[in-house]
């Protein structure tokens, strides 16, 4: 298994490209055979980038992530739209291909999130759609160590509003959101995670909190991990929720109407100047390629960021997570 560097002078992604004439079955065996390998190649670069590999179909993919990382998870909790294609599969997202999707870590400010991302290429679009990366390590070192250690010493907390599937408006509902109609299922995902939450008339609020810079559990590395500039009320974001009838001008965090906000941990606003600083470092160290049909990218959580890129034409994406 022979790994390079995509990019000339980019430390990733890392391509590995498959022996030529495998099917699925033999790259399945083959990927197995080199799962360890595999890891450390992700752990040294953060993502990794295999091309050419036979998948046609969601199950293809399914059954070529579990060959690298066998026990995969559900989407829940998390607020990007998307459809589900099989048990561990899904859409990689469905947000309007004209938007962009800014740098994130998948599921950062949810109960959980996973330490692979898998992105797999059916078909590429026309024009644009990448899915642009970034290294976290990067990010963290170029951050104005004021602003970084404001993030690094108090962590941040993420308040959302989930409307009920009853209620009309925009952003998905917490049914969407958790995958399941049952308040009782809701809650105890909620306490697992430690996260506070309030049922209200229109929905669901919650509050979790998370350390905005986490040290990898094998590298050791600090890296930046949260998506607090895409929270904040007062930044568009293609995350924000609201219709005309709700607004995130309120001055109050935690307000009554749908949508997100961000704060630090001991629950004082921050700066959206800092968050717009934040913004530009993360642009300045991301990477993006043309997608080609047949590739899978391996994405270490921690270490990496991601978005996507607006497109025109047809575009068919898919993700897993484990």
């Amino acid at each position: 298994m022979n790994a390079s560097p995509l990019i000339k002078g980019k430390s990733l992604p890392l391509l590995i490209n498959q022996p030529s004439g495998l099917n699925l079955e033999g790259t399945i065996e083959w990927l197995e055979d080199h799962r360890p390998l595999l890891d450390d190649l992700t752990h040294t670069a953060g993502v990794v980038l295999l091309r050419k590999l036979p998948i046609k179909t969601p199950g293809d993919f399914e059954v070529i992530c579990k060959a690298i990382r066998p026990q995969l998870r559900k989407y829940t909790g998390g607020d990007s739209p998307r459809n589900s294609l099989t048990e561990f599969v899904y859409t990689s997202t469905e947000y309007a291909s004209g938007l962009e999707v800014p740098l994130h870590n998948e599921l950062s400010y949810a109960g959980w999130s996973p330490d692979r991302v898998f992105f797999g290429c059916l078909r590429p679009a026309a024009m644009g759609g990448e899915t642009q990366v970034a290294d976290g390590r990067a990010i963290y070192r170029r951050l104005d160590p004021t602003i970084r250690k404001n993030f690094e010493d108090k962590g941040i907390t993420y308040l959302q509003y989930l409307r009920d599937q009853s209620v009309s408006g925009t952003g998905k509902s917490w049914q969407e959101t958790f995958e399941t109609n049952s308040r009782k299922e809701v809650e105890s995902y909620l306490e697992t995670s430690k996260m506070d939450f309030e049922w209200t008339a229109l929905g669901l609020k919650t509050r979790a909190f998370h350390q905005a810079i986490l040290k990898h559990s094998v590298t050791g590395e600090r890296c930046w991990h949260n998506q607090a500039d895409q929270w904040h009320r007062l930044i568009p974001s293609v995350k924000d929720s609201v219709g005309e009838e709700f607004t995130k001008s309120q001055s109050t965090p935690y307000v009554v109407t749908f949508g997100n906000h961000v704060v630090f941990g001991d629950e004082s606003e921050i700066n959206p100047n800092d968050l717009l600083k934040i913004s530009a470092v993360s642009r300045s160290c991301e990477v993006l390629f043309p997608w080609q049909k047949g590739d899978v990218m391996i994405i270490d959580n921690v270490l990496a960021m991601h978005g996507r890129k607006p497109f025109t034409g047809l575009r068919q994406n898919v993700v897993a997570m484990a």
